[in-house]
């Protein structure tokens, strides 16, 4: 389901028919990487919208065009827009989904009910992390250069999980014509601006998950920082358990990580009905 927004039609899912949670994905991956949670959430009451980031899914783009993680956040406005939803709604996000998560909570805090942010950060990238993401990038985007040898090292640090879970994204990526076409994205992720001082300003609930085994952005340092700043997390993150469980637990353990956005949920919920009551 696309809507238009300035130049970019930005493509979305929209399943069920409950309280809405939008859903933003990580990087090089895209909304599918919710699809393995999506049922389970709408047999809880959720309505899961699903948005393909610019430079990923079937979201089209200019390639040339600089955008940032608020822009992406005004997509996800645009998106709400478009659906009618006016009301606040719960908003979840994986790595490059978080930092977009958080920035439209920042940017629309009377929309936003709740945070899920899983494997994620607030935190600018160091002068060492920037370079690496720039380096990385002219090998992604060249076609000339062979890309099976970084996707399989990067798989395990990115995907973690099993063998299966983490093929399955490599054959994506190998597959994936709009692979040169990637320069932005990446240009965004290497240059995001620093947040952590903002992180009081979100009064919300808010969950904040990682992998036991994270070493690529949702590590405990990083986890223990957004759950010390954000006022709705009573000072506590959920770490899912498992030498296997790393950055992307979303799609690696859907069913743990489903349980506790449930169970928080629940919990939003009720403390709802008794301010309300």
């Amino acid at each position: 389901m696309p809507v238009q927004r300035d130049s970019s039609v930005i493509h979305f899912t929209d399943t069920g028919s409950g309280e809405p949670i939008v859903l933003s994905h990580g990087f090089l991956m895209d909304a599918t990487m919710f699809d393995r949670t999506t049922a389970r959430l709408t047999a809880a009451g959720l309505r899961v919208i699903a948005v393909d980031a610019r430079g990923f899914g079937e979201t089209v783009s200019d390639p040339d065009e600089p955008f940032t993680y608020w822009d992406l956040a005004d997509d996800i406005a645009s998106v709400l827009d478009h659906l009618d939803i006016t009301g606040p709604v719960v908003l979840g996000g994986m790595s490059q989904g978080g930092y977009t998560a958080l920035r439209f909570a920042l940017r629309y805090p009377d929309r936003t009910r709740a945070l899920v942010l899983a494997s994620t950060t607030a935190r600018a990238n160091t002068v060492e992390e920037s370079a690496q993401y720039r380096a990385m990038a002219t090998a992604w985007t060249d076609p000339v250069i062979p890309l099976e040898p970084q996707a399989r090292a990067l798989a395990p640090l990115l995907i973690g999980g099993t063998d299966a879970d983490q093929e399955h994204w490599i054959r994506r990526w190998l597959t994936d014509p709009d692979r040169p076409h990637t320069s932005a994205a990446w240009t965004n992720l290497a240059t995001r601006d620093e947040i952590t001082p903002r992180l009081p300003e979100i009064p919300c609930p808010a969950l904040v998950l990682r992998g036991h085994a994270d070493q690529a952005g949702g590590t405990a340092d990083d986890a223990s920082a957004l759950a010390a700043s954000l006022p709705g997390t009573q000072g506590l993150s959920t770490v899912i358990a498992g030498p296997t469980a790393g950055h992307a637990v979303w799609w690696t353990h859907p069913q743990p990580v489903s349980t506790a956005i449930t169970t928080f949920v629940d919990r939003v919920r009720r403390a709802e009905q008794v301010s309300s009551g």
